[in-house]
């Protein structure tokens, strides 16, 4: 029998085993308030010392020992290791991660997503830190654009340059959002959405290059 229990509840214990009238050879170990061990073992011929007997003398740490036996020594902290020296000390190196992994659509479409997002909240803050702290404002900046005399080409492959990633970060966050609400999950629905968000983003593109 092997307990953890308080000291009302290891006499009560003793008593009910003196009663039935058993025998037991006890090593008692106690971190105060709480016994850590009892080891019971069936009755033995007259004679024999009873658990009182040996449950007194274990009680003040002397007397005999059973075969059950606890030994308390002081904690020691572990040896600090780094996460990289810890694994490979155990033989587990890190993954290699990208550098083993075939590109995905999800996965090519998911950083194109957050890519056009950091473009995207660039030109918003060079927009109005330009509108805050230029001297002359914005449009006479726009101004010196145009007084550059640039080609019909060039300047529609500027604009489509600098709208595409307002397009595709507009079409591609609508689809997060309907993610986000339980919908399009499966892997077929995730690769079947890809093509019309493509086509959507080219037609608002060149759209809005051509104004």
């Amino acid at each position: 029998m092997l307990s953890l229990m308080n000291g009302r509840s290891y006499r009560l214990l003793l008593k009910k085993i003196l009663d039935s009238n058993r025998v037991c050879h006890t090593n008692v170990q106690v971190c105060p308030p709480l016994v850590t061990k009892v080891a019971c073992q069936p009755s033995k011929p007259a004679g024999d010392s009873g658990c009182g007997a040996v449950a007194q003398s274990g009680s003040d740490g002397s007397g005999s020992k059973g075969k059950h036996q606890i030994t308390f020594k002081p904690y020691v902290a572990p040896c600090y290791k780094d996460h990289d020296a810890k694994n490979m000390g155990l033989k587990r190196p890190m993954s290699p991660h990208l550098t083993i992994y075939a590109p995905t659509m999800p996965a090519m479409t998911s950083i194109l997503q957050r890519i056009t997002g950091i473009i995207a909240t660039f030109y918003a803050c060079m927009l109005s830190a330009g509108t805050l702290f230029l001297s002359n404002g914005v449009e006479s900046y726009v101004s010196m654009i145009q007084s550059l005399d640039l080609s019909r080409p060039m300047i529609l492959l500027i604009k489509v340059l600098a709208g595409a990633p307002f397009a595709y970060h507009y079409f591609f966050g609508i689809r997060f959002c309907i993610w986000n609400s339980g919908r399009w999950l499966t892997l077929k629905d995730v690769n079947s959405s890809v093509k019309p968000l493509f086509i959507a983003t080219a037609v608002s593109m060149f759209f809005f290059a051509i104004l």
